[in-house]
């Protein structure tokens, strides 16, 4: 696929797109789950369920021979790194009214650039949190089939007891203790939405809680009470999740569902795998081997009528390398 050196170079497009990706990807909390790294292959791998840790080290006698090492044994599954690719049209209306412009043109292809880096971040960061909420990620899109189960362990989704709209009847402390204990592992970060919040502020149950009394009660108890009670309950940081992205349509839609509380133990949970794109290599396109990894851009010269598509494309995947660090309770 031959590439315009008009106007703007592949190296100048691919530098902005991928500042333009970073820039989208970062402002997500997913970034720090499922942090970007770079891949100089098309393959991706990971453990089925927990991660498997070597075993403690022993003490040995003076002159004894070292333990020998192992990792741990769970299963891994492995596979190839999916492509994703976007352009955007300057057509030749736009060339001609743009013509004689300082730099006019030059301008309008980093524009589109960016644009098309951030639809290709707003679809990872989707992908990242069907991960981290289903533990698999499903693909099915421009002819491609994909379903990517991290075999995460079946109980560490669950429903909770009574729904926690029904505030006079739900004991939402029962609820994430039990999901806790199937977790058994500390839990460093609980995200909840907004409404979920809202209902918890109005649970009786909680209220007598947060309260230590169990009649007199208010209507409701402060965002800040309910948070600060969770804290000390050994839920971690409480974070209330209102992001929103834009899907496939171009609706934005809450990257968490309203109804998800979700329990994450560590501060890492997987990788978003950056891979190498064929455009990156063709040498004529000055990228370099070294910088390969990551999204790539390009204007493509086209004819009848004369104009330019501005492409951006990546290899690119979120894996979720420690599934069983995560778990999720459906709360309504």
């Amino acid at each position: 696929m031959p590439f315009t050196k008009n106007f703007r170079t592949p190296g100048q497009l691919t530098g902005i797109a991928r500042g333009a990706f970073d820039a989208e990807f970062e402002r997500f909390r997913v970034s720090g789950l499922l942090p970007a790294v770079e891949n100089f292959t098309l393959d991706y791998s990971f453990n089925v369920g927990s991660a498997p840790l070597p075993p403690a080290a022993k003490f040995r006698a003076f002159n004894a021979e070292s333990m020998v090492n192992r990792l741990g044994t769970g299963q891994t599954a492995k596979g190839s790194l999916p492509p994703t690719s976007i352009r955007m049209h300057v057509d030749e209306y736009t060339q001609l009214k743009l013509m004689g412009q300082d730099d006019a043109i030059g301008q309008k292809f980093e524009q589109y650039a960016i644009a098309n880096a951030q639809s290709i971040a707003f679809r990872i960061i989707i992908a990242a949190a069907q991960a981290i909420v289903d533990g698999k990620i499903t693909l099915a899109e421009r002819g491609l089939q994909l379903d990517i189960d991290f075999g995460r362990k079946a109980g560490l989704k669950a429903n909770a007891a009574t729904v926690w709209s029904n505030t006079a009847a739900s004991l939402p402390i029962s609820d994430l203790e039990a999901l806790r204990n199937v977790l058994g592992k500390r839990v460093s970060q609980t995200i909840l939405s907004r409404v979920t919040l809202g209902y918890l502020q109005r649970n009786v149950d909680l209220m007598k809680l947060i309260l230590g009394k169990g009649s007199d009660l208010p209507s409701r108890v402060s965002s800040d009470d309910v948070i600060s009670f969770l804290g000390s309950e050994g839920f971690g940081q409480v974070v209330v999740d209102e992001d929103t992205v834009p899907d496939t349509t171009g609706t934005e839609v809450p990257l968490f569902a309203a109804d998800k509380v979700i329990l994450i133990s560590g501060s890492q949970v997987g990788t978003t795998e950056i891979g190498v794109t064929t455009e990156a290599i063709e040498s004529e396109n000055g990228i370099g081997n070294s910088d390969a990894p990551g999204l790539f851009s390009g204007a493509i010269a086209s004819s009848d009528p004369s104009g330019y598509d501005v492409y951006v494309g990546g290899i690119l995947l979120p894996t979720l390398t420690s599934p069983d660090n995560t778990a999720v309770l459906d709360a309504f």
